[in-house]
């Protein structure tokens, strides 16, 4: 009992002279000091001790040194495939449908016909029209032609007139006849004028008439011409059907859709960009597209968003790529590989950075002398495993932990 108790007393003297000695001082130790033994090889400890608001600090700052290395600044993102161009056929005119040439999933051509809808009267509206406007134009034609004799003979009797009116004017002048001679000279001409005016105005109105009327009969004749056009449609330009919603017989209104049709070349691959990435590209630059089977094909970029998307502070990018075997379909996942120049960078744990209070980001490091400095850095792009920056010596020996505890200029003993 006596042995136990001398024991006990004994591990309280340790205990007391143990604060006694100061080893309970205000100390912060980082979590690499308190697993030394897990610490890389390439990395170094010191301790430093600092007075901060009157209290003494001992803390640890450990250091290692990063070589750069060379790094493909290539880019790669997913993208999904969407066709160039798509369009839903529709009727312009009405009708039965006579015969449909092709069927869901064909290729057509620019201009193939694909659907007949039946004539029915068309043709019988076409050819009295045209019998209409012929009958017009020669009622026209005849018109101009009795406009143009009884104008022809009124000017054959204004002449006439005029020369018995200066036979009589010399004949009274050398006293050789009387007046009411001339005045029936004059009589006459004033009144083939006056006929020559008349004739004017009734064969203008009736012209005007005729006129309208063929200018109306044309604008009918073009209208069922046109709608007779309409009865076969045809492919506005090369594609493939996707949708079909009509069969043979169906009676269709103006409007009524027909056909979907999309054009798979060239083939479009829509993909977002990260902010850190936008800049290095450019509208133009090359592509290496590939998909889920391997199949790859070369494009170039034919579209940048302006803006980024709100939520994920990404850029939307378009490619384009020939797809003549149309091979890629639309809606597909692709691989995107934007090809980059190589550059010397380093890979960093990010939580190494440092912001100073002019918003610069860089990295504190020591040089020969263990006098803490300081590199801007500029981010080339971030992994999983660490983050890669530029702006730093080939080698550099990097404030790993404790950079918050020192200041640039200050050395490290």
């Amino acid at each position: 009992m006596k042995r136990s108790i001398l024991i006990a007393f004994i591990i309280l003297a340790a205990v007391v002279g143990w604060i006694i000695s100061g080893q309970f001082s205000n100390k912060v130790v980082t979590q690499s000091e308190k697993s030394e033994s897990a610490v890389e090889s390439d990395s170094s400890y010191s301790q430093y001790t600092k007075n901060n608001d009157s209290k003494e600090i001992t803390f640890s700052v450990e250091t290692k040194v990063f070589t750069s290395s060379l790094i493909d600044q290539s880019i790669e993102l997913q993208g999904q495939t969407i066709h160039n161009k798509k369009i839903d056929v529709k009727s312009e005119t009405s009708g039965n449908i006579d015969k449909i040439k092709f069927k869901r999933g064909d290729k057509v051509s620019e201009g193939n016909e694909m659907i007949t809808i039946s004539l029915e009267d068309r043709k019988e509206k076409l050819s009295s029209a045209k019998k209409d406007l012929e009958r017009l134009n020669k009622e026209l034609s005849l018109n101009e032609k009795n406009r143009d004799n009884l104008l022809r003979q009124n000017i054959e009797s204004i002449e006439l007139y005029e020369l018995e009116y200066a036979s009589a004017k010399q004949l009274i002048d050398k006293g050789l006849s009387s007046k009411s001679k001339l005045s029936l000279a004059s009589f006459n001409l004033a009144n083939a004028k006056a006929d020559r005016e008349d004739i004017k105005i009734k064969f203008e109105s009736t012209l005007a008439n005729l006129e309208a009327q063929i200018s109306n009969f044309k604008s009918v004749l073009k209208n069922i011409k046109l709608d007779i056009e309409k009865t076969s449609i045809k492919a506005p330009f090369d594609g493939i059907i996707s949708e079909r919603t009509v069969e043979e017989t169906e009676f269709i209104s103006v409007g009524s859709p027909l056909f979907t049709i999309i054009d798979l070349d060239p083939i479009k691959i829509e993909g977002y960009l990260s902010e850190f990435d936008i800049n290095k590209v450019s509208v133009g630059t090359k592509a290496l597209i590939e998909d889920g089977n391997g199949i790859k094909k070369n494009g170039i970029i034919s579209f940048i968003s302006p803006t980024a998307e709100t939520s994920t502070r990404t850029f939307e990018i378009t490619i384009e790529a020939d797809n003549k075997d149309l091979s890629y379909k639309s809606g597909i996942t692709t691989k995107i590989i934007i090809k980059g120049s190589e550059l010397r960078a380093h890979k960093i744990p990010p939580s190494i950075l440092t912001l100073l209070d002019d918003g610069t980001v860089g990295v504190k490091a020591l040089n020969n002398e263990n006098e803490v400095t300081f590199y801007p850095t500029k981010t080339i792009k971030d992994t999983i495993d660490g983050m890669w920056v530029s702006g730093l010596p080939e080698e550099v020996n990097l404030i790993i932990s404790g950079q918050e505890y020192i200041s640039i200029g200050e050395t490290i003993n």
